[in-house]
């Protein structure tokens, strides 16, 4: 189980260099409106409409997550799970985490993966049966309703069947994802989706009708019968029948033992600021936190100013990594390097807390975040380690967020997933959905990386019933711990993870605006492979710095990541922003 001593809260509170302003005043009224974003045009719309009949934030996350299982099908699932930070406005309810991540099948074990050499090739298995985690998304957010929502089940569920059953214009990002080499490939080996997406042979074109007569008898199950719609009865007929046709091993006992969980939410501080997010079994969570309070103790203000003063000389020009947003390459350099002491831990040390016992406080301690930060010198440091426990026992894509602020001041931050874009691609017949390949995301053979080139050991070995370790991280931010400031996350595997710490340190450390700050270049670090992955767009003289620093650099000309968010400005008025690197939107009642 999750380490959580009589101290947890109080070494979470001091994990972080800035310590809560505790005067009461916070200066952040509630929200005059509220706000939707969410990676589809269509689901932003429905989580509006929600919003505008009575619904709360609970209300429109659960039908926006609809939508997008039909809107969005690289990501959005019923086939898939998630999670989700709930806070609600009312002070004497503590701020959740919903997890409706995956499990693994009773029945399935590590050597079902290995070759006739006994090595794991992932790539290998991600379009087969036998990857597919039990899926969490209809629980899930039938639960995330049953706890938060206001509105009848059945009004948050139709909007997504009137999609599915009336069909709608296939946008150029869908139209862009059937044509793609992998992609194509994989979709086309399965029957079910080569008809849906391949009518006649040919990929879906921008601008034609899908409709998804299946996947809306589906939903009409689950608006009819909640979970039991989707866990039971012919849905799960289908699924079981096509494990056994195919060589998967989701049992119907698997599926009707399957239950979502309600969990603590990891809070820390950062600059006065209370950061509301996921425990495990997402490492998102501990990532952030640690990360940000290695941060919060260096001079970020002092290196922010005295880049401001070379930018404003002239001077500026090759030891400034992005001028608009005064970041210097020494700045740069310690955000890498935060990032690398971070995700040693990651791979060691992190896994599903009812399987493995997840040293939280440890990770997060003071002492440990001092000794981090002081570690940090001039140069790259490749050869650190993970956190060493003093008795450790030996060691042996595709995703979707969405954000919602109500005009009450409630807030959820929800992200579900496929794991790889579409998933498997398989979709199961009759019922009308694409099946996750989710258990790539277990270290099913130790050191041995996943399609993200993560790697991991026991903590997060593959064992039945045992949810995958993920990189998931959303995310809210109050204000002195009393009002809801920002609300945040993004898709994009361990990239998510920095994606968003990213937006948070050019928010509220570089004064950038919300949508700048989603929109600048961005950086990744993950411990192993050594090398860091850039987005085009930064300055090419102070990337030469970082080099000069041992920083062994990846210059790629993708961009990665989604970043959703909504953050409130003095006086209430909410702004939301979904990342230009898709074709998301960021809705706000009454605004045209």
């Amino acid at each position: 189980m999750l380490r959580r001593g009589p101290l947890f809260l109080g070494l979470l509170l001091v994990g972080c260099a800035s310590l809560p302003d505790l005067t009461g005043d916070s200066g952040w009224p509630t929200p005059t409106a509220g706000a939707v974003v969410s990676e589809h045009p269509l689901a932003t719309d429905v989580g509006l409409e929600i919003l505008d009949a009575g619904g709360n934030a609970a209300d429109a996350a659960v039908a926006t997550a609809l939508a997008l299982a039909v809107v969005y099908p690289q990501a959005g699932n019923l086939g898939g799970g998630g999670f989700a930070i709930v806070v609600q406005h009312d002070p004497n309810i503590e701020p959740r985490a919903l997890d409706f991540r995956e499990t693994a099948p009773a029945s399935l074990r590590p050597e079902h993966f290995l070759d006739e050499q006994g090595v794991f090739d992932s790539p290998s298995f991600l379009g087969s049966p036998l990857i597919v985690g039990i899926p969490g998304s209809a629980a899930g957010l039938r639960e995330l309703h049953r706890e938060a929502g206001r509105l009848p089940w059945r009004d948050l569920v139709q909007p997504a069947i009137d999609l599915a059953q009336g069909g709608f214009a296939v946008d150029p990002h869908l139209a862009r994802d059937l044509q793609s080499g992998s992609l194509r490939a994989r979709l086309k080996a399965d029957p079910a989706s080569r008809r849906l997406f391949y009518p006649g042979g040919e990929a879906l074109v921008e601008g034609s009708l899908l409709r998804q007569e299946e996947l809306g008898r589906t939903l009409e199950l689950l608006r009819d019968l909640g979970p039991a719609g989707f866990y039971e009865g012919p849905v799960a007929d289908a699924i079981v029948a096509l494990m056994e046709e195919r060589g998967g091993h989701i049992t119907a006992k698997d599926l009707v033992d399957y239950e979502p969980r309600w969990l603590p939410a990891l809070r820390g501080w950062f600059r006065g600021r209370e950061v509301i997010t996921m425990p495990p079994p997402s490492s998102g969570g501990i990532v952030l936190l640690q990360v940000l309070a290695i941060l919060d103790g260096m001079p970020l203000d002092a290196e922010r100013d005295a880049t401001m003063a070379l930018v404003a000389s002239g001077g500026g020009q090759g030891r400034v990594a992005d001028p608009d947003a005064a970041i210097s390459a020494r700045a740069l350099h310690w955000w890498i390097e935060a990032m690398r002491r971070a995700f040693a831990d990651r791979a060691e040390h992190m896994g599903d807390p009812s399987f493995h016992d997840v040293p939280v406080d440890e990770l997060l301690a003071p002492e440990w975040i001092a000794a981090r930060r002081i570690s940090i010198g001039e140069a790259a440091d490749p050869a650190v380690g993970p956190w060493e426990a003093p008795h450790a026992p030996e060691s042996g894509g595709e995703t979707t967020h969405l954000c919602v602020l109500d005009a009450e001041g409630n807030a959820v931050s929800l992200t579900t997933t496929l794991n790889t874009t579409f998933g498997t691609g398989i979709l199961v017949p009759g019922a009308g959905f694409l099946l996750n390949n989710e258990l790539d995301d277990f270290a099913i053979q130790a050191g041995v990386p996943n399609a993200y080139g993560l790697v991991g050991n026991q903590a997060n070995a593959l064992e039945p019933g045992k949810r995958p370790l993920s990189s998931m991280t959303p995310t809210v931010i109050r204000d002195g711990g009393e009002v809801v400031t920002m609300v945040i996350g993004s898709p994009g595997g361990p990239r998510i993870i920095t994606a968003v710490l990213e937006v948070i340190l050019r928010t509220l450390v570089h004064g950038q605006g919300l949508a700048e700050a989603i929109a600048a270049p961005r950086v990744h670090q993950q411990w192993r492979p050594l090398t860091t992955d850039l987005e085009p767009g930064w300055e090419a003289g102070a990337l030469q710095a970082l080099e000069g620093r041992g920083q062994e650099l990846v210059y790629r000309n993708i961009r990665w990541a989604s970043v959703q968010a909504i953050r409130t400005q003095i006086g209430g008025r909410p702004l939301a922003a979904s990342d230009p690197r898709r074709g998301g939107t960021a809705r706000v009642q009454d605004e045209q």
